[in-house]
């Protein structure tokens, strides 16, 4: 074993020990490092790059994104005032609607964040605002890709987007009411597969933005993938700078001055970071099954339900060990779906072991629900001067309770 996934472990270990399981842990230096990756790219080119909060939307994580320069992408009016309590720039939140109330716009307009609209109904609608003058539109470039059929956006039939053919009546309802479309953005899916299904989808945008006539950026989407499973490629940044760039190159010397593009990494920046550690309450043999029951569940990490996804389960306790027992590991929720990984070889677990399980920054306390009436875990992050800082601490039971019985205003002695 490496000195330094020794240390990991150690630090781990020493997390679940002092905060107990279930719990989320987060390292602060992997987040940082991915923001660089990203942040050192694109030399010479007007390239912003957006955090999508929906993936890990703690505070905490959110302004650690932000010191490097990185602002959000938003999917709520929630969302938008969360992102609001870390930068005083409006334009630095781009709020993409979906299904949006007019009380929701007429806040986001009183607000000045950019504003990113995906139906004609709600484009006129935004247009006949007496305080709306511009705004960005969404756009299903018919072009889709993603880890999985539930996260392709950019499919001729997905629910996102205006679609190509209606890119004309929205120009034309623009000039109607005296307003301007000044972005245009579209997002082909989350954790694309290769460089290049970006970039095709990118000289698609590119060649539609000239029916706008009044642009001043336009936002590629992205959702760059994490490798969850050991053969899985990781995506190489640097590769897709080397690959946009001279696109971009290209289209920049036939725009005006300070026109901008934008990217949204998605998951990029929290995914890797995050682990959701779990302890052994349960060894079951059910004959060809061996189950190794935890005090989390599927209510703390819904991807392997919603997404089938995968996650790499790793036994702290015995990390180095030969790898020689298969496991079926299993949440505390009464759902028969509640699996967290099936089929994993791994070394011989004993009750009370900690499991970790890998590269759960991302989509999983943002996800989390109390069903079953479960507490929701805590979370800490490992700060990069080595210390360990409670960013959300967990509720006992009686507080859970309590706390559900106060929202409902429900007061019975």
């Amino acid at each position: 074993m490496a000195n330094n996934e020794k240390v990991a472990v150690a630090r781990l270990l020493e997390a679940a020990d002092k905060f107990g399981t279930p719990l989320y842990v987060y390292n602060e230096a992997k987040i940082e490092a991915q923001c660089r990756r990203v942040t050192e790219q694109f030399h010479g080119l007007p390239v912003n790059w957006l955090y999508a909060i929906k993936a890990n939307d703690n505070p905490f994580i959110m302004e650690i994104i932000q010191n490097q320069g990185i602002g959000f992408d938003t999917v709520s009016y929630e969302e938008v005032l969360l992102s609001n309590k870390f930068t005083t720039d409006p334009a630095r939140i781009f709020y993409t609607e979906n299904s949006m109330s007019d009380v929701e716009m007429d806040a986001a307009i009183d607000m000045g964040v950019v504003l990113n609209i995906g139906s004609l109904n709600r484009l006129e609608r935004f247009f006949q605002h007496p305080k709306s003058t511009e705004c960005c539109i969404r756009i299903n470039p018919a072009i889709g890709d993603g880890h999985h059929a539930r996260v392709n956006t950019g499919d001729p039939e997905s629910k996102f987007g205006i679609r190509i053919g209606l890119i004309e009546d929205a120009v034309k309802m623009a000039e109607k009411y005296g307003k301007k479309i000044t972005g245009i953005h579209a997002h082909i899916g989350s954790g694309i597969k290769e460089p290049e299904n970006l970039i095709a989808a990118m000289k698609v945008m590119l060649e539609l933005s000239q029916e706008f006539p009044h642009l001043e950026y336009i936002n590629f989407g992205g959702g760059m993938p994490t490798p969850y499973r050991d053969s899985d490629q990781t995506w190489d940044m640097a590769r897709f700078s080397e690959l946009a760039s001279p696109v971009l190159h290209r289209d920049l010397e036939k725009r005006p001055d300070d026109f901008q593009y934008f990217f949204e990494p998605g998951r990029w920046f929290v995914a890797e970071a995050g682990y959701l550690l779990t302890r052994v309450q349960t060894i079951k043999d059910q004959v060809e099954t061996t189950y190794l029951g935890t005090d989390t569940g599927m209510h703390h990490l819904m991807r392997p339900i919603i997404y089938d996804s995968y996650h790499r389960v790793v036994n702290l306790n015995s990390y180095n060990e030969a790898a020689d027992q298969l496991y079926t590991i299993s949440g505390n929720i009464c759902e028969s779906g509640d699996i967290l990984a099936f089929d994993r070889m791994m070394p011989e677990a004993k009750m009370g072991d900690i499991l970790a399980i890998c590269d759960a920054g991302a989509y999983g306390m943002t996800m989390a629900s109390q069903y079953n009436r479960r507490a929701l875990p805590a979370e800490v992050l490992l700060k990069t001067d080595g210390s360990m800082k409670l960013i959300r601490p967990a509720l006992s039971p009686s507080e859970t309770v309590r706390d559900f019985l106060d929202r409902c205003g429900y007061d019975k002695a």
